[in-house]
């Protein structure tokens, strides 16, 4: 009557606990940034790639989007486009503050995380295998 197995969760696998674990330990920070580089939409791309990074079970369609927007945005992808708000963000950071080091150390943590992650889903399944 009822299919209750899609109701049991796995664990999460060792990429995807590391990615949380960043993502929990960094979360103020990765906010911030965003903030600094992206104004407010910044801020939602954070907080929706955190926010279902909380969520149990694997990441959703939606957060591995919020999640690769967050990388783009932390690594400065767009800063060259000048009808995009990352272009004026960037133009108002002085290089030479201490953030700006702090911002290129969380980006590499996030993108090095979500690569990771990214590798071992794509990795096939072995089931225990018959000597």
């Amino acid at each position: 009557m009822f299919d209750l197995t899609s109701n049991i969760i796995t664990p999460p696998s060792p990429a995807l606990r590391d990615l949380r674990i960043f993502a929990t330990k960094n979360a103020e920070a990765l906010a911030c940034a965003a903030a600094l580089l992206g104004a407010a939409p910044g801020v939602r791309t954070a907080l929706t790639a955190l926010d279902g990074l909380g969520d149990p079970g694997r990441p959703t369609s939606r957060t591995k989007r919020a999640l690769d927007d967050l990388v783009d945005l932390l690594m400065l992808e767009h800063v060259d486009d000048p009808h995009r708000i990352e272009a004026a963000c960037f133009a108002a950071l002085d290089p030479g503050e201490p953030v700006v080091e702090e911002i290129c150390v969380l980006a590499d943590g996030l993108a090095d995380a979500v690569e990771a992650y990214r590798e071992e889903a794509t990795e096939p399944v072995t089931q225990g295998v018959a000597a």
